[in-house]
């Protein structure tokens, strides 16, 4: 606090608080300050005195690094050789004449410029089974449909290896194995192999393959007819096709339209209606002949 004459009392301003009063106390160091020297003037001499040359060599720093001389003798840069410039090459020979057919090389070959045309798909005739209408199917497929009726008709081959009695129908083919067993039920298809027991209907628009002894009952159409060697087979019902091969034995009235060719070892028990009739050595027929009348 301070009093002034008037009377008036003022209070003395704080002074803040020093930042360095944590500090200790640091020591003094007294700094001299020197004069620069002065250059020495000196009088300019002729540069071309090797004193001076020297002098200046020494006091001047040099740009560039000097390199220690070698002792040995310096070589002269060797110059490459110039290569001669290459021989003109020689003009190419006239083509020959080329004749309108063979094809120009400058044009292209013409075979490589042509579309290749699309492999054709391979078909079949088939049959509905309903209508009896026939069309174009591809032989690759699993089923198809019928034209004029609509319904479905399968193409899927079958295998038979063990007993079955509801029918069987496909355009495709059908093979009873040694272990199956197809008793009164009916069968249509392309080709049927019989190796197995089968009793019941067969209509094949492909061959009849018989290849075991057995008893037929049913009715049989067929294209083709193979009976092959040790096979005994009795047909009880008419059997008709187109055309006929035996090598076995075989007991029933048979109806056939083309050829029906008896072989070596065939022996046939009943009457006959064919086209066409050979007999081979060694093979027997007992029945009665009728060539024609279909």
């Amino acid at each position: 606090m301070t009093f002034e004459e008037n009377g008036e009392i003022k209070a003395r301003p704080q002074a803040p608080p020093d930042p360095f009063a944590h500090r200790p106390p640091q020591p003094k160091v007294e700094i001299e300050y020197k004069a620069r020297k002065e250059a020495l003037n000196t009088t300019p001499k002729d540069s071309s005195s090797p004193q001076t040359a020297k002098i200046e060599e020494e006091s001047l720093p040099s740009a560039t690094p000097k390199l220690p001389k070698s002792s040995e003798p310096k070589e002269s840069r060797s110059t490459l050789p110039i290569p001669p410039d290459p021989p003109a090459p020689a003009p190419e020979p006239a083509p020959p004449a080329q004749d309108d057919k063979s094809p120009s090389r400058y044009h292209g070959n013409e075979e490589e410029k042509t579309i290749p045309v699309p492999t054709k798909i391979e078909t079949r005739e088939i049959a509905c089974f309903e209508c009896g209408d026939t069309h174009q199917a591809n032989v690759r497929a699993n089923s198809s449909q019928c034209r004029s009726c609509g319904r479905f008709i399968s193409m899927e081959n079958r295998e038979i290896k063990d007993a079955i009695s509801s029918c069987i129908q496909t355009r495709g083919d059908v093979h009873i194995y040694k272990k199956g067993i197809v008793h009164s039920a009916p069968i249509q298809c392309k080709n049927l192999i019989v190796e197995g027991d089968f009793t019941g209907d067969a209509e094949c628009s492909g061959d009849l393959i018989l290849r075991r002894n057995g008893k037929i009952t049913g009715k049989v159409t067929c294209k083709r007819l193979f009976v092959e060697k040790r096979a005994k087979i009795e047909f009880i019902n008419s059997v008709v096709m187109d055309e006929c091969t035996i090598d076995g034995l075989v007991t029933g009235h048979l109806a056939c339209r083309g050829l029906l060719a008896l072989k070596k070892k065939a022996t046939l028990t009943g009457n006959i209606k064919v086209g066409r009739l050979t007999v081979a050595d060694g093979a027997k027929h007992t029945g009665q002949i009728q060539m024609g009348g279909f």
